[in-house]
């Protein structure tokens, strides 16, 4: 599995979406936890990927 943070929810949609658009599968539904947001996908040759923005200021009012 491969994890990787991108600097926007928007682009952790838009990679995703280019996964899929290209054979990638879901493998986890996405998951949104106010100051963390991801989605996954499994390529065509079975990695797993992560993708997941992060808002570091956000976490202290989830806490």
């Amino acid at each position: 599995m491969t994890a990787i943070e991108v600097d926007s929810r928007e682009q952790v949609d838009i990679i995703v979406n280019l996964a899929f658009e290209n054979g990638a599968t879901r493998y986890r539904e996405s998951a949104d936890h106010g100051w963390m947001y991801y989605d996954c996908f499994a390529d065509l040759d079975g990695h797993q990927w992560e993708i997941m923005f992060t808002a570091p200021t956000q976490m202290q009012q989830t806490i």
